[in-house]
C-alpha cells in the first residue's frame, strides 16, 4: 500500500471509529440516559465495582464476600472509580471506549486475515451492530470479554500474508494469560479457550512435541492468572469454586418446567426470579449451596426429561441465532426518548425493528463469507470456535443477543469476506459473459 492509499485508509477508519463513537454516545445519551442505576445485572456490577474503590474488595451487600459474579470486570471497572467516582455514568463512559476499540480491533483483525478494504468493511458493519451498540450503553462485562475474544484472535490467527505457522510458544503463553483473564470476564472463555488448545494439537507444520508444549504452557498460562480466584473463593467459602456462584440459578432459570408452558420464555430464562419453581427453597441458602441445589434441580429436570430439554435446546439455538432485534429493551427506556414513550421515535421504534433490517442483511452476507472461507480454513478455525463454543454454551444455559454479543466481531468479519466473495464473483461472470 503506497502513502497515499494509506493516508486514505487512515481518513476512513477514522470516520468509521468516529461514527462508531456518535452511535454509542447516542444510545447512552439518548435511550439509556443519564443517572441510570441500569437493570438487570447492571446494579450488581455497579455495586461490586463501588465496594472494591472503596477499598472492601467483591462484597455482598451484607458485607460478606462473594462469588456471584466473575471478578474481572468488577476488578477493572473499580479501578476506574477509584479514580473518577462511583457514577454509573462513568461505567457508562468506560464502556463506550471499550466498545470503539472494539470496532478498532475487528479492523486489525481483518486486516491481517484479508484486504485494507475489507477491514475497513467489517469495521463499518461492526460500528453499526445493534449488538455491540446496545451492549456499549450497558454496565456489563460483555464489552471487556468481546476484546479478550478479539485478543486471542489477534496473538493466533494466521497472517494472510505469511506462510509461517502463528504461535510460538511465548504467544501461546500470552494467549492462555489472556484466556485465564477472559475466564474471569466470562465463564463461557472456558469453552472457547479449549477449542483454541484443540486448534494447537492440529498445527501440522510442528512436530507432536511442538503442539503438546504449546497446549501445556497455554494451560498453565491461564491456570496462573485464575489460581488467586480459586484459592481466595476456597478460603473465604471453604470449597471449590472456580468461577462464580451465580451460574446455578442461571442453569436452572432456563432448565425447569415452566419454559415449555410460556412462548415468551422459550429459549431463555423464566422471569421474574421468584417465579422459578421451590425458589422459597432456594433464594435463602448460603451463596455455594445456593448454587450447588440450584444446579441440582437443572440436571433433574434434563435428566428426567430427555426429549423436552433437546427441544428446550432447539428453541435456545433459535433464539440465540434469531434475526430479530432480540433486545428485550425495558418500556421505561422509551420514556427517555424524544418525545417520551408515545413519542414519533418511540412509535417508530416498536413498528420498525432496526435490529432485524441490519441482521436480514448481514447474517445471510456471514453464511456466505462462513462458506467461502472454508478454502482458507486454518487461517479462520480460531473465528469458527468462537462461534462453535458460544453457541454450545447457549444450548445449555439460554440464547439471546446478549449472548450471542461475543460473536458478533465474527460475525461483521465473514460478512464481509462473503461481500468480498460476492463482489469478485461478479466481476468474473460479467467477464465470462
Amino acid at each position: 500500500m503506497d502513502a497515499r492509499h494509506g493516508r486514505r485508509q487512515t481518513l476512513f477508519l477514522g470516520i468509521i471509529l468516529v461514527l462508531a463513537l456518535l452511535l454509542r454516545l447516542g444510545f447512552w445519551f439518548g435511550v439509556v440516559g443519564f443517572d441510570s442505576k441500569g437493570w438487570g445485572d447492571e446494579p450488581d456490577y455497579h455495586r461490586l465495582a463501588a465496594s472494591v474503590a472503596a477499598g472492601e474488595g467483591l462484597t455482598s451487600p451484607l458485607g460478606e464476600p462473594t462469588a456471584a459474579r466473575p471478578p474481572l470486570y468488577p476488578i477493572v471497572l473499580g479501578g476506574i472509580y477509584s479514580l473518577l467516582g462511583d457514577d454509573p455514568d462513568v461505567a457508562r463512559a468506560f464502556q463506550v471506549v471499550l466498545g470503539v476499540v472494539a470496532v478498532l480491533l475487528v479492523y486489525v483483525l481483518m486486516l491481517r486475515l484479508a484486504t485494507p478494504g475489507g477491514a475497513l468493511l467489517a469495521a463499518f458493519l461492526a460500528a453499526l451492530n445493534p449488538a455491540l451498540i446496545y451492549m456499549s450503553g450497558l454496565i456489563m462485562s460483555e464489552n471487556l470479554y468481546i476484546l479478550a475474544i478479539l485478543g486471542v484472535l489477534l496473538l493466533l490467527v494466521r497472517d494472510a500474508r505469511s506462510r509461517q505457522e502463528p504461535g510460538s510458544i511465548r504467544r501461546y503463553a500470552l494467549t492462555g494469560a489472556l484466556c485465564g483473564a477472559a475466564y474471569l470476564a466470562r465463564p463461557q472463555m472456558l469453552f472457547f479457550a479449549a477449542f483454541v488448545g484443540l486448534a494447537a494439537l492440529g498445527l501440522r507444520r510442528l512436530s507432536w512435541r511442538g503442539r503438546i508444549a504449546r497446549v501445556v504452557v497455554l494451560t498453565a498460562a491461564a491456570a496462573v492468572v485464575v489460581s488467586p480466584w480459586i484459592a481466595r473463593n476456597y478460603r473465604h467459602f471453604d470449597a471449590l469454586v472456580p468461577s462464580t456462584t451465580h451460574g446455578g440459578i442461571t442453569f436452572y432459570e432456563s432448565n425447569n418446567e415452566l419454559i415449555p408452558t410460556d412462548p415468551e420464555f422459550r429459549g431463555i430464562v423464566v422471569i421474574p426470579r421468584k417465579a422459578v419453581p421451590e425458589w422459597e427453597e432456594l433464594k435463602d441458602l448460603p451463596e455455594v449451596e445456593y448454587n450447588r441445589e440450584a444446579f441440582a434441580k437443572g440436571f433433574e429436570f434434563v435428566r428426567t426429561h430427555p426429549a423436552l430439554s433437546l427441544r428446550m435446546a432447539w428453541w435456545k439455538f433459535l433464539r440465540f441465532w434469531r434475526f430479530d432485534a432480540g433486545i428485550e429493551m425495558p418500556e421505561r427506556f422509551l420514556v427517555k426518548l424524544p418525545g417520551g414513550a408515545d413519542g414519533g421515535v418511540a412509535t417508530f421504534l416498536r413498528r420498525v425493528d432496526l435490529g432485524a433490517v441490519y441482521w436480514w442483511v448481514v447474517i445471510p452476507l456471514f453464511l456466505v463469507g462462513l462458506c467461502a472461507s472454508w478454502k482458507a480454513r486454518k487461517r479462520y478455525v480460531l473465528l469458527y470456535g468462537v462461534i462453535i463454543s458460544h453457541t454450545v454454551v447457549s444450548l445449555v444455559f439460554h440464547g439471546s443477543i446478549r449472548a450471542r454479543s461475543p460473536v458478533e466481531p465474527v460475525i461483521v468479519t465473514l460478512a464481509s469476506v462473503g461481500i468480498g466473495w460476492l463482489r469478485s464473483f461478479w466481476k468474473t461472470s460479467r467477464r465470462g459473459a
